[in-house]
């Protein structure tokens, strides 16, 4: 996870207030809309929720500030305290817990699960997120001079921050099957496609791949190969990739006439998520993942620091397999370019604004949610 986030901290300071700034913004945009919904009084399940969503969003920029910490005069322990704190409470932490919750926004919406319950799931996952998360930065702790009790219960801790999520998509997934089971018209199933390809994702990479690493004995000679990069983008493309083209499809289906989505456009959006998963797959298990074991096998042979250098990737066995990844980024590239045209031809199909029709709607939805939750206590 290093390699993908180092970016954010090797910023001049200029820049990372910039970035701060312009997260700051994002938040005061958020605000025009969530502060009114979290006044209202006749539905406080759902103003539980939106609140949640909202103190999540403000965690983000606020979490980023330990990145201006660090200066360039700071101790290398101190500094990699710093560091963790953005590549791993931040990242793994925060935007986690954010992903989650906006999960259990999305599925509400979707009538995938109630309202309450969905809050209630989200305490207990929330709890269990950020609790193990903090315990979990400590699998980090290999050059700080810390205690390697951290290294143990970090590696331990760390491997449960995929639970959450995984649960929240599975009860979705049940929900899902339901509504196939009676023939009902699902208007996301696009989005529950992507929604479900980042539970797979939750699991597998951030979860399975994250916990081969994580184990002490391991990571001493690994920190930094292609494993790393294999958990990194099977985390990030995998997990937030996945779950930031369902959110864009849940939009689109909200801002586009029902006309737009004909079988043909559900069928390319299909096609799009398996391509892009499948490019994904084979670069995480058919490139990654065997250069990784052939560079812990050359760490452990002759040790780190031979792994690490550029002569290792220029062995002829090592670049086959790196030129190998090429027809797996073209699949992948593939997905990205059918699901562009999606994005944009939806452009030339948006609905009319009519702000009226709009809370009328959002009127009728609201009593249909309180009518549930009477129906929900009263059984």
């Amino acid at each position: 996870m290093r390699l993908l986030y180092g970016e954010y901290l090797e910023l001049g300071k200029f820049w990372q207030y910039l970035l701060i700034a312009a997260m700051v913004l994002w938040i005061v945009m958020l605000m025009r809309g969530f502060v009114p919904a979290m006044r209202r009084k006749d539905n406080q399940s759902r103003t539980r929720l939106v609140t949640m969503l909202f103190l999540g969003a403000i965690a983000v920029p606020a979490f980023y500030c330990a990145s201006i910490f660090i200066m360039p005069d700071s101790h290398v322990t101190f500094a990699d305290y710093w560091r963790w704190w953005i590549v791993h409470l931040w990242v793994e932490g925060i935007f986690e817990a954010f992903a989650v919750i906006l999960t259990g926004w999305l599925l509400v919406d979707m009538k995938l699960t109630t309202i309450k319950s969905t809050i209630r799931a989200l305490y207990f996952q929330l709890i269990l997120l950020l609790g193990s998360g903090v315990v979990g930065t400590g699998h980090h702790y290999f050059w700080m001079g810390d205690h390697s009790l951290w290294l143990a219960l970090g590696a331990s801790f760390s491997a449960l921050e995929i639970v959450p999520l995984s649960l929240l998509v599975w009860e979705a997934y049940t929900h899902y099957r339901v509504y196939q089971d009676t023939y009902h018209n699902f208007p996301y199933k696009t989005t529950f496609i992507f929604l479900m390809w980042t539970g797979i994702w939750n699991t597998l990479g951030a979860g399975a791949l994250g916990f081969l690493i994580n184990a002490p004995a391991i990571n001493y000679f690994e920190h930094g190969t292609q494993w790393t990069a294999a958990h990194a983008h099977g985390s990030m493309a995998g997990v937030y990739g996945m779950f930031s083209i369902a959110i864009i499809l849940y939009v689109l289906r909200n801002v586009t006439v029902k006309e737009f989505w004909t079988a043909k456009m559900e069928k390319a959006i299909r096609w799009s998520a398996w391509l892009l998963n499948i490019g994904l797959a084979g670069m995480v298990f058919a490139t990654l993942m065997p250069v990784g074991q052939l560079q812990l096998a050359d760490a452990l042979k002759y040790g780190y620091w031979h792994a690490r250098q550029m002569s290792f990737y220029h062995e002829k066995l090592i670049s086959l397999i790196l030129w190998g990844r090429m027809p797996w980024d073209l699949i992948f590239t593939a997905g990205v370019i059918i699901l562009l045209v999606v994005c944009w031809k939806a452009l030339f199909h948006l609905k009319k604004a009519d702000n009226q029709a709009a809370a009328a709607e959002y009127e009728r939805f609201a009593a249909a949610e309180t009518k549930s939750q009477v129906n929900e206590i009263d059984e």
